[in-house]
């Protein structure tokens, strides 16, 4: 038992020293709170400091916790902390995504979301502090309707688009990478 402990414990200090990764997530530098990253000293691909990151992310996620925030939301907080943590600078990516599907109340105001939900929307510190930093964000309008959601109970940073489809489309047409989780 005990060479089987020594073993493990070895595996891990090598990982952690030799490998040159973090086991505990950072925040920052662009938000102190929201989107932790891990510190990859030795990563085999990493962006040139120069590139241009174009991507609009595809949202239609629903937490099992009706209380909890979309962490699809806020791994656009991870992206911008990644990339701006390896050196490309945050004028340089481009961001946006579109809200659809079982994601569609992540878009409501607070008090749309209280009044469907019992309690105040947990994505809207996500929505504006990506909305401060220029993200572009959509909620499909099919989806909407579908939903009975009103352009009155959607946040103000978020825009209704005539679909998800169209701004996935335009979107990719303008050069934007899809991610998709």
């Amino acid at each position: 038992m005990k060479p089987t402990i020594l073993s493990m414990l070895f595996l891990i200090i090598f990982y952690n020293t030799c490998l040159g990764q973090s086991s505990k997530p950072e925040y920052g530098p662009v938000f102190d709170d929201i989107g932790p990253t891990y510190n990859l000293k030795n990563a085999d691909f990493v962006p040139d400091s120069t590139s241009v990151l174009k991507a609009i992310f595809d949202i239609d996620y629903m937490p099992k916790d009706s209380l909890a925030s979309n962490s699809l939301i806020s791994s656009l907080h991870r992206y911008l902390n990644m990339h701006v943590k390896s050196g490309i600078k945050e004028s340089n990516i481009s961001l946006g995504f579109v809200l659809h599907g079982d994601s569609t109340k992540d878009a409501l105001t607070d008090e749309a979301y209280l009044k469907k939900y019992g309690t105040k929307n947990p994505n809207t510190n996500l929505i504006k502090t990506l909305s401060e930093h220029g993200v572009d964000m959509f909620l499909c309008g099919q989806s909407a309707s579908y939903s009975g959601i009103s352009k009155s109970e959607i946040m103000p940073e978020i825009k209704i688009a005539l679909s998800a489809m169209t701004v996935l489309t335009v979107y990719q047409s303008e050069g934007y990478s899809l991610i998709k989780f």
